[in-house]
C-alpha cells in the first residue's frame, strides 16, 4: 500500500502560480489584441480624415480662381447678349410674341395665335415661353425654325407639332388651280430666358 505524501505548500505556491501566469499571460494577449486592433482603428481613421483634410484644403485654394471665373462669366457681355433684354417675364413674352409674328411673316407664312405661358424658375433665370400657330408650307417652316433658333437671345422650340392637308389654290380666274399643295398647320413653343437680378 503506497501512502499519498501530503502536498507542501512549496507545490501549492508553484501550482498557483503557474496558474496565475497562464491567466494573465491570457488576459495580457487578450487586452494587447484588443489595444493593437483599437490601434489600427485609430490609424485608419486618422489616416481618412486628413485625406479629407487634405481635399477640403485643395478645394479651399482653388475657390478663389473658380470665384473670379463665375465673375467673369457673369460680365462677359457675349453670355448675357444670350438672355432676353426685358426686365418682366410679362414683357419679355411680348416681345417674344413680336419677334415670332416678323419672323413668321418674313419666311411667308401666317400666324394664327400666340399665347404666353406661365414663366417658370430654372437655376439662376426665369423661363419665359409662348405658344403659337401659324400655317404655312414646308419651305416657310424650314426658314422658320432656323431663324427662331439662330437668333441672339438665345431661343427656344418645343413641342412641335405638325400636320398637314393638302389644298389646290384658287387662281385670280376664280376657278380652282389644276394642281395642289400642301400646307401645313404648325403649334410650337419658343422659349426665352431672363436673368436673374444680381445673377
Amino acid at each position: 500500500m503506497v501512502i499519498a505524501k501530503p502536498v507542501g505548500w512549496g507545490h501549492r505556491l508553484a501550482a498557483l502560480a503557474l496558474l496565475v501566469l497562464v491567466v494573465g499571460g491570457a488576459f495580457y494577449v487578450l487586452v494587447d489584441r484588443l489595444w493593437i486592433d483599437r490601434y489600427r482603428y485609430y490609424r485608419t481613421h486618422l489616416e481618412q480624415q486628413q485625406g479629407r483634410l487634405e481635399q477640403l484644403e485643395r478645394m479651399a485654394a482653388s475657390r478663389e480662381s473658380i470665384q473670379r471665373l463665375i465673375t467673369g462669366i457673369r460680365q462677359d457681355r457675349a453670355a448675357a447678349a444670350q438672355y432676353l433684354d426685358q426686365s418682366a417675364p410679362p414683357l419679355a413674352a411680348a416681345e417674344l410674341q413680336q419677334r415670332v409674328k416678323a419672323v413668321v411673316e418674313s419666311a411667308g407664312g401666317t400666324l394664327r395665335s400666340t399665347q404666353a405661358l406661365p414663366p417658370a424658375e430654372e437655376g439662376g433665370a426665369t423661363k419665359v415661353t409662348i405658344s403659337a400657330t401659324m400655317t404655312g408650307d414646308t419651305d416657310s417652316l424650314q426658314k422658320i425654325l432656323y431663324k427662331l433658333e439662330a437668333q441672339t437671345p438665345l431661343l427656344f422650340v418645343d413641342n412641335l407639332d405638325v400636320t398637314a392637308r393638302e389644298t389646290r389654290p384658287r387662281l385670280a380666274s376664280g376657278r380652282l388651280a389644276n394642281y395642289s399643295r400642301v400646307q401645313l398647320t404648325v403649334q410650337f413653343e419658343i422659349s426665352g430666358y431672363l436673368r436673374k437680378e444680381g445673377g
